[in-house]
C-alpha cells in the first residue's frame, strides 16, 4: 500500500510543482535527508522506481504462489497493483508526449 501512496504523492507533486517548491523552501533537503522530488526528472525517476518495484512484487508473489508458499489473494492483489501502476505510467507517458507535441506546434 505504501507504493500506491508514494505514487500518488509523486503525481500530486508533479501536478502542483509550486506547492512542492514552497514545501522545499520551508526546510532544505539536506536538513532532513529526504529528497522531495521537486523537479520533473526526479518525479519521473521516483515514479519509475515505484512502477518497477510494483512489477517485481507481483512477480515475486506469483513465483511464491507457484511454489505453494503464498495465498492466491496476495497474488491477485499484487498483480492488480502492478496493472494499475502500469496503466498510470502509460497514461502519464501519453500526457507527456501530447504536451511535447503541443509545444512543438507553437509558433515562434
Amino acid at each position: 500500500m505504501t507504493n500506491i501512496s508514494n505514487a500518488i504523492s509523486a503525481y500530486r507533486t508533479a501536478a502542483n510543482p509550486m506547492a512542492a517548491l514552497e514545501k522545499a523552501g520551508a526546510g532544505s533537503d539536506s536538513d532532513n535527508g529526504v529528497s522531495t522530488g521537486t523537479d520533473f526528472a526526479s518525479v519521473l525517476k521516483d515514479a519509475t522506481k515505484m512502477a518497477i518495484g510494483s512489477a517485481k512484487g507481483a512477480e515475486q508473489a506469483s513465483l511464491a504462489a507457484v511454489a505453494g508458499k503464498a495465498d492466491i489473494r496476495d497474488v491477485v492483489a499484487a498483480v492488480a497493483n502492478a496493472e494499475i501502476t502500469l496503466e498510470t505510467v502509460v497514461n502519464v507517458r501519453d500526457k507527456v508526449i501530447n504536451a511535447y507535441n503541443e509545444i512543438m506546434r507553437m509558433p515562434i
